[in-house]
């Protein structure tokens, strides 16, 4: 599904703010849903996968794209464009002291990136309902923002050197952290339990989203409280989430849940290829 055929089924344009982007979703999902089309039921649930499938789309795209189209601010210092930064490099420092350089802006990238999940968990957002009280708005929208910025500073870190070992880092730890941003997107509670179908596979959904939450937890919250990463907690509960989700596929395919399912796989992959890079001697 491409970008422009995600602003049309949102009924949104470029200029919309990620705020308006979801209070249309939101608007056209309560028109859409099958509980208020049960006598068109199997339509009603293809228009809801659309829909997800449109607003999953969109905001990954404005995420991951640099200049995406999300309205600007006036920064009091303008961004470096990559060559201005590969310049500087060039002329400023030889080749080990570019990857040292190169390895300082990717330590304060993950720290930031770090900090922003812990604050997600400490603040309990993983909860939709909790998320959409006015206090906790203004800081899902900074955690997004701090992970995006992150995001960037470390694709722009990959355009500026060959290195195979930072660029292995680079790739893994941006592509987790975007997954992350997509999973945390996606939704976890059920807002009708009349179809007994679309009921069955909510609880299969929700089963390996429960036990994915524990484990990210203790990647991103719990392991920083506690000093050392438990791998006893962690890894069993990413395996079980994975065969989980596999077969929510499996049995319950062309639910209106398929769509967040998906995108949670994708997440355990980048979960998985970041403990094994980053996790290897612990």
């Amino acid at each position: 599904m491409d970008i422009e055929q995600c602003y049309r089924i949102l009924q949104v344009n470029r200029t919309s703010s990620d705020e308006d982007i979801a209070r249309s979703f939101k608007s056209m999902a309560m028109k859409y849903h099958p509980d208020k089309n049960p006598e068109r039921y199997k339509w009603a649930t293809e228009q809801m996968t659309v829909l997800n499938t449109a607003y999953s789309t969109l905001m990954s795209h404005r995420f991951s794209q640099e200049n995406a189209d999300v309205p600007k601010k006036n920064d009091t210092e303008p961004a470096a464009s990559v060559n201005d930064i590969k310049s500087k490099i060039q002329k400023a420092f030889i080749k080990e002291e570019e990857r040292e350089y190169l390895i300082g802006r990717f330590i304060k990238a993950r720290e930031d990136a770090k900090d922003a999940m812990y604050k997600y968990f400490q603040y309990n957002l993983y909860n939709f309902r909790r998320r959409e009280e006015i206090r906790n708005r203004r800081l899902y929208s900074n955690i997004v923002t701090a992970l995006r910025k992150s995001y960037h500073l470390i694709k722009t870190n990959s355009s500026l050197t060959d290195d195979k070992e930072l660029l292995d880092h680079f790739s893994i730890f941006s592509k987790m952290i975007f997954d992350f941003y997509r999973a945390s997107e996606c939704l976890n509670i059920i807002d009708s339990y009349n179809n007994y179908y679309e009921v069955d596979a909510y609880r299969m959904y929700k089963n390996g989203d429960e036990r994915l939450h524990k484990s990210e937890k203790e990647l991103f919250f719990d392991r920083h409280n506690r000093g050392f990463f438990d791998r006893r907690k962690a890894i069993p509960e990413i395996l079980d989430a994975e065969q989980i989700f596999r077969k929510t596929l499996q049995l319950y395919g062309d639910s209106s849940w398929r769509v967040e399912t998906v995108i949670k796989l994708e997440y355990i992959i980048s979960l998985k290829n970041y403990i094994a890079l980053f996790f290897s001697n612990e």
